[in-house]
């Protein structure tokens, strides 16, 4: 595999989910009864200190994102690691999220990036030709 596929799938794990996201609140995708339950269970509880660690929370989330990704598609040698404990912090952080409707079309595009981020995750680990990118090795005579 060589860099321009990995670049790709790199890119295609962040644009898939993004671009099903703009689809499904540009066409109106989930019903507008669903949509006005969701909301309104939402409106209903009072805002608390932990929504705002949350939000706090998921702020420094998307910085360390753009910053994985920037380290993925540059190959720095940071970049898998970096990006592995990220997605961990992700994972936790997503446990105390609020409940949100999605169409069919954004849970298939939602499901389709991660499991590229899951390749894109697990390549420099366990290909030798990914793990050459980041991790040069020297070759002495």
């Amino acid at each position: 595999m060589g860099k321009s596929t990995y670049r790709a799938l790199v890119i295609a794990s962040l644009s898939i989910p993004i671009l099903g996201m703009l689809a499904e609140y540009g066409f109106d995708l989930v019903p507008r009864e669903l949509t006005d339950l969701s909301q309104s269970l939402l409106m209903q509880s009072e805002v608390g200190p932990m929504d705002w660690l949350f939000l706090l929370a998921f702020s420094v989330l998307v910085v360390l994102g753009l910053i994985s990704f920037y380290g993925l598609l540059r190959f720095r040698a940071w970049a898998p690691r970096f990006t592995l404990w990220s997605s961990v912090a992700t994972v936790v952080v997503a446990c105390f999220s609020p409940p949100i409707v999605l169409s069919g079309l954004g849970n298939a595009t939602s499901t389709l990036g991660c499991a590229l981020f899951g390749a894109v995750l697990a390549l420099p680990y366990y290909s030798p030709e990914v793990r050459e990118l980041f991790w040069p090795s020297t070759q002495e005579d």
